[in-house]
């Protein structure tokens, strides 16, 4: 087949898929590939599905270290066991396993009970990791990170038709939605050593209720007079010191033209020390929406009660709410 005419058979998929709408029906069961209420034909709507869940995902840390350092048999039977123990977890906490990328495994579990079943199969793979695969592959330090999150996520069948032995590795199941981007990034945080540059900057507060000019009626949020049209801001004598990111600290510094005094989003600026901090993020990483649905769905859970869960001091990237962390494991004892 010449490359036109493959060209031009794609540009025909493309304009069929824009032309074409996307139905969406709600589910608590976690859709398959043959799920036949999933579709991707030519010329006839796209049916896809809906569910309210938990999504975790498992990701083996330092993985191109390893490959570069041990021999392709170990790491083939590295790779196999880490699969296996993850598939067994996560049918054991009644989830399915729906993306293997190498050492990445994708886990989403049904509406009914997902916060319980996502954490506790979060809890037997960080077990798995730590004291079975890394104890009987000796000399290899390995270590999973693992996320979990809660939302909606939005299932589509992807590929083409084809029949044969390649039948089901030209489709696929595409799952987009939040709860999979942030269980990932939660992923790419979980069980590392992460450093990150901030800003101390030494600052004279705005003083609020020192203002000169004429009146153009403006009222002050601080209280006091009103606001005037060719008000200059006044500074206190008093210092204080503010953490920023090197982000915030580059756009907070406007120069006004008059020497060296520069003014900022709250004060004057005085003087600034460049810091860098190093965080160990535990292995198992949740939202707050898995947090919260957790503690209600098992209340009197021991790490619940015992407040095992903590909350990360420093931020996730991408991740706007709270985030809970642990390195819970099993005692089998």
């Amino acid at each position: 087949m010449a490359v036109e005419k493959i060209i031009q058979e794609i540009d025909g998929d493309i304009k069929d898929i824009l032309s074409t709408e996307f139905s969406y029906t709600s589910t608590n069961n976690v859709p398959s590939l043959d799920d036949n209420a999933l579709t991707f034909g030519n010329a006839e709507e796209k049916k896809a599905k809906e569910i309210n869940t938990c999504v975790l995902f498992v990701d083996i840390r330092g993985s191109v270290a390893l490959t570069k350092k041990h021999h392709k048999k170990t790491m083939g039977r590295l790779y196999s066991a880490f699969a296996k123990a993850v598939l067994k977890a996560a049918h054991h906490h009644s989830g399915y396993v729906r993306n293997i990328i190498g050492d990445r495994v994708m886990v989403v579990f049904p509406s009914s009970n997902c916060y319980k079943n996502a954490v506790h199969c979060a809890i037997t793979i960080n077990h798995l990791c730590s004291k079975i695969i890394d104890t009987q592959f000796t000399g290899l330090d390995f270590k999973c990170g693992i996320g979990v999150d809660y939302g909606e996520l939005k299932v589509i069948k992807v590929g083409t038709p084809k029949q044969g032995v390649e039948a089901n590795e030209n489709r696929g199941l595409v799952w987009t939605g939040y709860p999979a981007n942030l269980a990932s990034r939660l992923t790419d945080t979980a069980n590392k050593m992460v450093e990150e540059d901030y800003y101390l900057v030494k600052r004279n507060p705005y003083n609020f209720f020192n203002f000169l000019g004429s009146d153009i009626g403006l009222a002050n949020p601080f209280g006091g007079r009103s606001l005037k049209s060719n008000d200059l801001p006044t500074y206190s004598n008093r210092i204080e010191t503010v953490e920023m990111t090197p982000e915030k600290f580059a756009d907070s510094l406007i120069n006004l033209s008059n020497g060296n005094l520069y003014s900022m989003p709250g004060g004057k600026f005085i003087s600034f020390e460049k810091k860098t901090r190093k965080t160990n993020y535990p292995a198992i990483l949740i939202s707050k929406a898995v947090y919260n649905g957790y503690k209600n769905e098992d209340s009197t859970a021991i790490d619940v009660m015992k407040k095992w869960w903590e909350k990360e001091t420093y931020k996730v990237k991408d991740v706007m709410g709270d985030v809970y962390g642990s390195n819970l494991m099993w005692d089998l004892k």
